[in-house]
């Protein structure tokens, strides 16, 4: 008798998992408006409307299965982004936004999507013989440059870089143009990015990208607002199961992305705790 009450619970508890609903999934708009910046190869904004790169690409792909149909790009600067977010003008951002401690206080980042090198771009033959912040700092002379808002900003005065000799470019571009220029000795940003906009610009003769010495890969992730926890959790679970495919691979690797430096860390890891 015990054996069959036993038998009974368990086909119970059987039929209690078939019948038991799926969870559902947060409601999303089927047009999403995305927070970027012009930055090759992590997105490509033209002014027609076509949007492309690895952040945008993934970030579809996952959006998709939410309903999504749409991607509204909003151009930003990055020290806009984030305020944009928070007010509510833009669902997400998606643009190679670095994962650090001081963002994830005030926005909800996904599970980390891309990784690459922090860059310097100089003039052919590097001149000034500058190949870490330090040398930049260390060095009177050097100009540096860098786009507002932008990760190695924060660097450079944390390693003593004076704001006197630091300029603000609105991308990056703009901040080549200031090398060639000569109006800048440096100018910094992710080194996968630095790369495609020298080619973009023609520029590759007269200037070469450098890894900055000493400093470890950078990760983005998608920025959600702190009210948007489920969403976030759910776009997590998706981006896992991207990565765990394969698919993941196949998408970054053609923007230059090793995708093997985005499983190798996480949001935990790079917030320095929860987010």
């Amino acid at each position: 008798m015990k054996k069959l009450i036993m038998s009974a619970a368990a086909a119970f508890a059987a039929l209690m998992l078939i019948a038991a609903p799926a969870q559902a999934q947060p409601k999303v708009k089927e047009k999403v408006s995305v927070a970027l910046a012009h930055e090759p190869p992590y997105t490509n904004y033209q002014s027609g409307g076509t949007l492309s790169g690895a952040a945008p690409d993934i970030l579809f792909r996952i959006l998709k299965e939410f309903g999504v149909k749409e991607l509204d790009p909003k151009i930003h600067e990055f020290g806009a982004m984030i305020p944009s977010l928070q007010a509510g003008r833009v669902d997400v951002i998606s643009t190679g936004l670095y994962i650090n401690p001081a963002r994830c206080k005030v926005v909800l980042f996904s599970e980390p999507d891309l990784c690459t090198a922090e860059g310097f771009i100089v003039a052919k033959g590097n001149p000034k013989e500058i190949r870490s912040f330090a040398d930049v700092a260390a060095k009177e002379s050097v100009r540096y440059g860098v786009c507002g808002g932008c990760s190695a900003e924060k660097r450079a005065t944390e390693s003593g870089v004076p704001r006197a000799r630091i300029t603000i470019a609105p991308d990056h571009q703009s901040g080549i143009k200031m090398l060639l220029d000569g109006r800048i000795d440096v100018y910094a940003a992710p080194d996968l990015a630095l790369r495609a906009a020298a080619t973009a610009m023609s520029a590759t003769d007269r200037v070469e990208v450098l890894q900055v010495a000493g400093e470890p890969a950078k990760c983005s992730g998608v920025a959600f607002r702190n009210d948007q926890r489920e969403l976030r959790d759910a776009f997590d679970q998706k981006l896992k199961a991207l990565k765990d495919s394969g698919e993941y691979d196949t998408i970054v690797a053609k923007y230059g992305f090793d995708p093997s430096l985005a499983k190798s860390t996480s949001r935990a890891t790079l917030c320095g705790g929860p987010n």
